[in-house]
């Protein structure tokens, strides 16, 4: 199952990223992709759409996602995250609490994705 991978929504490219029903040890392998992907992009111009929908989760789960979250700091424009419910909203918050760019949570990908277009 391809994890990330780009959409073309209005104009605009969103960096798509899986992690829905995704096992830990898949995570830690995604998160590193994500990193090189971002890594290339223009500082403050990265748009993403991240899916944790049942995400799979172990006690590292936290810091990984958190080590994401200060990597990315720099090159995002804006973020969206759909599926968190339950105990991933609980970690997402734990997450995103010291978060300084724009995050938003949303029901829907589409809807994530026409907020993330008008960014």
């Amino acid at each position: 199952m391809e994890r990330i991978y780009y959409l073309d929504h209005k104009g605009k490219t969103i960096i798509y990223i899986d992690f829905s029903k995704c096992p830990p040890k898949e995570t830690l392998a995604v998160i590193g992709e994500v990193k090189k992907i971002v890594a290339h992009q223009t500082p403050g111009s990265v748009l993403t759409l991240i899916n944790v929908e049942d995400m799979l989760f172990d006690k590292n789960t936290k810091q990984i996602m958190q080590n994401l979250a200060a990597h990315n700091r720099l090159f995002a424009k804006a973020e969206a995250v759909i599926g968190a419910t339950g105990i991933l909203k609980v970690i997402y918050d734990a997450v995103m609490l010291d978060k300084k760019n724009k995050v938003k949570l949303f029901d829907t990908k589409e809807a994530a994705k026409d907020w993330l277009a008008g960014q």
